[in-house]
């Protein structure tokens, strides 16, 4: 056998596996942190589910003591420390219940 027949007939073989081996590789690595990359994202414009959920169930507390006369109308500025919290997301197990 030719070295250079040698040479290329490696070259075919490692292309043939190696090609899709790396795209493989790439894809279990990359899925990951691609995903993490688009929640981050999601969370930052306000698009998250829990997000939504939360802000519905603050507007619905806030009409019930605004229907019992404990608050009058106008939005309270939430405190920066207040906010970080409520901006994550609580599992219905972590809530409390009223």
């Amino acid at each position: 056998m030719d070295p250079v027949e040698a040479v290329v007939m490696v070259l075919v073989v490692a292309m043939t596996c190696g090609i899709p081996l790396l795209g493989l590789t790439l894809r279990f690595s990359l899925k990951p942190v691609m995903e993490a990359f688009i929640r981050l994202r999601e969370a930052q414009l306000g698009q998250h589910p829990d997000t939504a959920m939360l802000r519905a169930r603050v507007a619905h507390l806030e009409h019930v003591l605004e229907v019992h006369g404990l608050i009058d109308g106008r939005a309270l500025p939430l405190p920066s420390a207040t906010a970080e919290r409520v901006s994550g997301s609580a599992s219905l197990k972590d809530r409390e219940r009223v």
